[in-house]
Protein backbone atom coordinates (compact mmCIF):
# COMPACT_ATOMS: atom_id res chain seq x y z
CA UNK A 1 0.00 0.00 0.00
CA UNK A 2 0.86 3.57 -0.32
CA UNK A 3 1.35 5.68 1.82
CA UNK A 4 -0.90 8.60 2.24
CA UNK A 5 -0.08 11.64 4.08
CA UNK A 6 -2.08 14.74 4.33
CA UNK A 7 -6.05 15.74 3.42
CA UNK A 8 -7.68 14.56 0.35
CA UNK A 9 -9.82 16.75 -1.64
CA UNK A 10 -13.12 15.79 -0.54
CA UNK A 11 -11.71 16.55 2.93
CA UNK A 12 -10.91 19.74 1.75
CA UNK A 13 -14.35 20.48 1.00
CA UNK A 14 -16.07 19.39 3.18
CA UNK A 15 -14.15 21.45 5.53
CA UNK A 16 -14.58 24.64 3.57
CA UNK A 17 -18.76 23.45 3.58
CA UNK A 18 -18.76 23.38 7.01
CA UNK A 19 -17.09 26.75 7.59
CA UNK A 20 -19.08 28.77 5.18
CA UNK A 21 -22.57 27.32 6.54
CA UNK A 22 -21.21 28.47 9.87
CA UNK A 23 -20.28 32.11 8.89
CA UNK A 24 -23.58 32.93 6.82
CA UNK A 25 -25.79 31.24 9.79
CA UNK A 26 -23.44 33.47 12.56
CA UNK A 27 -23.29 37.00 10.24
CA UNK A 28 -26.73 37.26 9.92
CA UNK A 29 -27.63 36.76 13.80
CA UNK A 30 -24.50 39.18 14.81
CA UNK A 31 -25.75 41.94 12.58
CA UNK A 32 -29.65 41.20 14.23
CA UNK A 33 -28.36 41.49 17.74
CA UNK A 34 -25.93 44.83 16.89
CA UNK A 35 -29.57 46.17 15.64
CA UNK A 36 -31.80 44.81 18.90
CA UNK A 37 -28.81 46.18 20.93
CA UNK A 38 -29.47 49.66 19.20
CA UNK A 39 -32.83 50.20 19.67
CA UNK A 40 -32.62 48.71 23.36
CA UNK A 41 -30.28 51.33 24.10
CA UNK A 42 -31.96 54.25 22.56
CA UNK A 43 -35.31 53.49 24.41
CA UNK A 44 -33.25 53.23 27.62
CA UNK A 45 -31.44 56.92 26.83
CA UNK A 46 -35.10 58.48 25.74
CA UNK A 47 -36.94 56.49 28.76
CA UNK A 48 -34.24 58.35 31.03
CA UNK A 49 -34.41 61.46 29.46
CA UNK A 50 -38.20 61.72 29.31
CA UNK A 51 -38.46 60.95 32.93
CA UNK A 52 -35.83 63.88 33.73
CA UNK A 53 -37.60 66.08 31.32
CA UNK A 54 -41.31 65.04 33.37
CA UNK A 55 -40.06 66.41 36.87
CA UNK A 56 -40.10 69.91 36.30
CA UNK A 57 -43.44 69.44 35.41
CA UNK A 58 -44.50 67.70 38.48
CA UNK A 59 -42.27 70.06 41.03
CA UNK A 60 -42.93 73.54 39.72
CA UNK A 61 -46.39 75.34 39.19
CA UNK A 62 -47.16 75.84 36.00
CA UNK A 63 -49.95 77.18 33.71
CA UNK A 64 -49.39 75.78 30.42
CA UNK A 65 -51.57 72.98 29.25
CA UNK A 66 -49.25 71.60 26.97
CA UNK A 67 -45.64 71.69 25.72
CA UNK A 68 -44.39 70.40 22.23
CA UNK A 69 -40.40 70.03 21.28
CA UNK A 70 -37.92 68.11 19.58
CA UNK A 71 -34.49 67.01 21.38
CA UNK A 72 -31.76 64.79 19.06
CA UNK A 73 -30.84 61.99 21.81
CA UNK A 74 -28.69 59.02 20.24
CA UNK A 75 -28.99 60.39 16.58
CA UNK A 76 -32.63 59.78 17.06
CA UNK A 77 -34.75 62.89 16.05
CA UNK A 78 -37.16 62.68 19.42
CA UNK A 79 -40.62 64.67 19.55
CA UNK A 80 -41.60 65.57 23.14
CA UNK A 81 -45.02 66.28 23.91
CA UNK A 82 -46.45 67.38 27.82
CA UNK A 83 -50.17 67.39 28.70
CA UNK A 84 -51.37 68.48 32.18
CA UNK A 85 -54.58 66.24 32.84
CA UNK A 86 -57.06 66.46 35.34
CA UNK A 87 -54.69 64.97 37.71
CA UNK A 88 -51.70 63.72 35.99
CA UNK A 89 -49.16 65.20 33.82
CA UNK A 90 -48.52 63.12 30.77
CA UNK A 91 -44.94 62.75 29.46
CA UNK A 92 -44.81 61.31 25.90
CA UNK A 93 -41.86 60.78 23.43
CA UNK A 94 -42.07 59.77 19.57
CA UNK A 95 -39.05 58.64 17.53
CA UNK A 96 -38.10 56.28 14.43
CA UNK A 97 -35.86 53.40 15.49
CA UNK A 98 -32.71 52.05 14.17
CA UNK A 99 -35.04 49.89 11.85
CA UNK A 100 -36.95 52.54 10.81
CA UNK A 101 -39.59 52.11 12.87
CA UNK A 102 -41.94 54.80 14.76
CA UNK A 103 -42.05 54.28 18.45
CA UNK A 104 -43.71 56.04 21.38
CA UNK A 105 -43.08 56.03 25.00
CA UNK A 106 -45.00 57.66 27.87
CA UNK A 107 -44.60 58.75 31.26
CA UNK A 108 -47.55 59.58 33.79
CA UNK A 109 -46.90 61.79 37.12
CA UNK A 110 -48.83 63.10 39.92
CA UNK A 111 -47.80 67.21 40.50
CA UNK A 112 -47.01 67.63 44.16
Amino acid sequence: MKKMNGFTLIEVIISAAILFSAVLTLVPILSIMQTEREVLSTRRLIANDLHDSLQPFLWEEKDKQEVNYTKVIANSHVKYSFQVLSKYVKGCAQWENAKKRKEKFCLYGQPT
